[in-house]
């Protein structure tokens, strides 16, 4: 069957209301992925697949044809973490888990930032990366390089997954979530072991934890917050799956567990990759308040997911350090470097 047919029976499977195969929808993302498939074959699934909602099949299927494709990172490190998550909340929100993974890196903790630049958001992590002065377009062995030298890189999913670039008109013709908004987090070329990983609703929490769980790492944290945000949260609560070999384990956290005051999601905003890069700055020069304290939170949330920390409070102390004393200005000087 030519791939015209098979996208048209796969799309109506899924419109009925049907979730495919892993073994099915690999195959499927496989050929999207060789430019085998027109754009509008592409997006009407995408769109059927949005309506019916992914499985968690899907996503495995998915993942495993995009890991297929992409241009791995070697590396020597036995951790390795990623602060990745799958975007779309519509929290328009300063980059969070960009300026997290500066700080764990500071930390001692060897980070490989997946990302790429804007799609449903209004700065991603490329563009506000880029604007801090990081050369984002880096070869695969430039990026293992700045890893082993300097403890972060960052995998810019443009460049190391050069097949997306037949979905990349798709995605933004769209201008919604799709399947692949789920998938970056799920496919870091470094093979990142930890993953603190941000979902845009409860739902997709629950299915990326799933998908995680069968695809394999050491231990992920899978976060969602009461407020919508998919970073951790200092307003309300923010819910954490808790994913390894062992199963599954469920916690809930707030303001109060890491020792800091409420922060409400508009003292966070950052309108464009200009804004956001500013507030990184101004916080990595140290200074004070909600935009500090939330990146403290999420790097606390890094630490203990990787051992570093036994709590929370503690692991906000380490990222306060890490700031005070010049360290995380160090790590982004590094990732600056040529």
């Amino acid at each position: 069957m030519n791939p015209a047919n098979l996208f048209a029976d796969a799309t109506r499977t899924a419109t009925a209301g049907t979730d495919l195969s892993t073994e099915q929808t690999s195959d499927l993302i496989d050929q999207m992925l060789r430019g085998q498939v027109s754009d509008d074959d592409i997006g009407s699934l995408l769109l059927a697949l949005r309506q019916k909602g992914e499985s968690v099949s899907e996503l495995v299927g998915a993942a495993t044809a995009m890991r297929r494709h992409m241009t791995k990172i070697q590396h020597r490190h036995d951790i390795l973490l990623d602060t990745c998550g799958t975007g779309g909340s519509g929290s328009g929100t300063f980059n969070i888990s960009t300026a997290v993974a500066m700080v764990a890196a500071a930390c001692g903790v060897p980070v490989a930032k997946h990302g790429n630049r804007k799609a449903t958001s209004l700065t991603g992590s490329a563009d506000v990366l880029e604007e801090l002065g990081v050369r984002i377009e880096s070869d695969a062995q430039s990026v293992a390089q700045r890893l082993d030298k300097t403890g972060i890189c960052f995998c810019f999913a443009a460049k190391l997954h050069p097949a997306m670039r037949h979905v990349v008109a798709v995605r933004r013709q769209l201008g919604v979530k799709t399947l692949f908004n789920l998938l970056g987090p799920l496919c870091n070329p470094a093979g990142a072991t930890h993953q603190l990983l941000g979902t845009s609703s409860a739902d997709a929490q629950i299915k990326v934890a799933a998908a995680i769980a069968q695809l394999g790492t050491t231990k992920s944290f899978v976060i969602h917050a009461s407020d919508g945000q998919d970073e951790v949260s200092l307003e309300g609560t923010t819910r954490v799956i808790e994913v390894t070999d062992a199963g599954q384990v469920e916690h809930e956290f707030s303001a109060d567990d890491f020792g800091l005051l409420p922060v409400g999601q508009e003292a966070l905003a950052a309108a464009d990759p200009v804004a956001s890069a500013a507030i990184i700055r101004r916080l990595l020069d140290g200074e004070p308040g909600p935009c500090r304290d939330t990146v403290l939170a999420g790097t606390a949330m890094a630490l203990w997911l990787v051992g570093t920390v036994s709590d929370l409070r503690s692991g906000v102390q380490m990222a306060a350090d890490a700031i005070d004393q010049g360290k995380a200005k160090q790590t982004l000087e590094g990732l600056r470097a040529d």
